[in-house]
């Protein structure tokens, strides 16, 4: 999948390295504009979903009921970002 934001697109791939998807829901702030990359960066927020999950869930997102569907709130996370040793990483928080 190709998105046009190449930062959204880096989040989503390190998702699929633990076997989820993420969906993004918005933007968080803490932005920063990556000098290495040419990507502003920032949090974001949306849902980790498995593959086994993602069917219905995609039906429930793009009829924009997800946020009716309880069943999905375990879901719902935060996409943190943190340069270590100059490399960009993303870690997947629940609050």
């Amino acid at each position: 999948m190709s998105n046009e934001d190449p930062y959204l697109e880096f989040v989503i791939q390190e998702s699929l390295k633990i076997g989820k998807r993420f969906y993004i829901d918005s933007g968080e702030g803490r932005e920063f504009d990556d000098p290495t990359t040419g990507w502003n960066i920032e949090d974001l927020s949306g849902w980790l979903i498995e593959p086994s999950e993602e069917e219905r869930f995609l039906r429930a997102y793009k009829a924009k009921a997800v946020d009716d569907e309880d069943e999905f709130d375990d879901n719902y996370i935060f996409a943190i970002w943190s340069l270590e040793n100059g490399d960009l990483k993303i870690s997947f928080v629940k609050y």
